[in-house]
């Protein structure tokens, strides 16, 4: 495997590019496949957190569509952020006689009579995209660690606030704390300001099943209590674009810093189009429909050879791929993708994957 990873490396450096060739990843993911083997049908039930979300729409979809390429049954569920839609969503998986489940970023709590269930029927459970609360029920989290996108954006942060008068400094923040993905974000935001001159005046919890309304009413909110606050932050990806909308409003054709301070997660083509606007200054992303990836590569790999989910595999990727799956980057106006494109991975982890299964189970003949 560190063979593998060298060789990715020795491509960028000859090449002198950001990214490994097309042909060249796709050689290391077909170099990378076990022995041919039948890949057996199997159904696959994705529990959606809610779809109108971008970015979660994106996470279901990296399960999905490598699925059913795989020739497999994909059957979507979309909770809308409703607790209880949670729960009647996993329970009509399971009659519907799933062979496991992927979850975008949904908390054991609410589906926890569905989760016992799993376990008794042998059905896997595997949550996507956003880590949650750990639970002995759940079979594998593919998910970042969240700190590797929020360190980055507290960095820019702290050094973008320094440009503003004053000897202290003020923010509010939108979080979703009841999802673990947003609750790490912000409990890092608190870590990474302790000792700066930085202080939350404001902190907002996210409605996650009306969003956007519940995001336009909080920031107006907290614009109108806060008129002099110098940085507005967001967890959720969707607070992005209302945030840089209504700071915008607020102060015409100003920029930061003679305005407060946007900030926020995740490349959505609307939070991209933000910062191209010069609304946003900066957002942090990462591609997570890669741990998507990984969680379709794993079930394929347990239900092909009976070999066991390797819960390591997205979280140490280049150990056991030999590519970074977790590369995150800082977004604003000086490195933007081109305009309709989201931010490409130096490693095209979709065609290494690809190629890896149609090597495995013929998937491309």
């Amino acid at each position: 495997m560190k063979l593998l990873k060298y060789v990715l490396a020795g491509a960028l450096v000859a090449s002198g590019q950001a990214a490994v060739a097309q042909s060249e990843i796709e050689a290391a993911g077909a170099a990378l496949a076990g022995p041919a083997v039948e890949l057996p049908e199997r159904t696959i039930g994705i529990l959606q957190l809610n779809a109108q979300a971008e970015v979660a729409f994106r996470i279901a979809e990296g399960a999905r569509i490598p699925a059913e390429r795989l020739g497999w049954t994909v059957i979507v569920c979309d909770s809308l952020g409703d607790p209880a839609r949670m729960a009647s969503c996993s329970e009509s998986l399971l009659n519907q006689g799933v062979d496991a489940i992927l979850t975008v970023a949904i908390e054991p709590a609410p589906v926890m009579a569905q989760l016992r269930r799993a376990e008794e029927e042998g059905v896997l459970w595997l949550t996507l995209g956003g880590g949650t609360t750990p639970s002995e029920l759940i079979t594998a989290q593919y998910a970042p660690l969240e700190t590797e996108m929020s360190d980055l954006l507290h960095d820019y942060l702290i050094e973008q606030l320094a440009q503003r008068p004053g000897d202290a400094h003020t923010m509010a923040i939108s979080t979703f704390s009841q999802v673990w993905a947003g609750r790490a974000r912000s409990d890092d935001l608190y870590a990474d300001l302790e000792g700066t001159n930085i202080e939350v005046v404001d902190e907002h919890v996210s409605d996650l099943a009306n969003q956007i309304a519940d995001a336009r009413q909080s920031v107006t909110s907290q614009l109108t209590a806060f008129p002099n606050v110098d940085a507005l932050y967001g967890t959720a990806n969707y607070t992005v674009p209302v945030m840089g909308q209504l700071v915008a409003q607020r102060f015409p054709g100003a920029d930061f810093p003679e305005r407060p301070l946007v900030l926020g997660y995740l490349d959505d083509l609307v939070n991209l189009e933000a910062v191209r606007r010069g609304q946003v200054d900066a957002i942090a992303t990462m591609r997570l429909d890669a741990a998507s990836y990984t969680a379709i590569d794993q079930l394929a790999q347990h239900f092909a050879r009976g070999t066991a989910l390797n819960p390591d595999a997205y979280l140490e990727s280049e150990t056991v791929y030999g590519i970074d799956l977790r590369e995150a980057t800082l977004v604003t106006a000086e490195n933007l993708p081109p305009e309709g494109e989201y931010v490409e991975p130096s490693a095209d982890f979709i065609a290494f994957f690809n190629a890896k299964w149609d090597a495995e189970f013929g998937i491309g003949e």
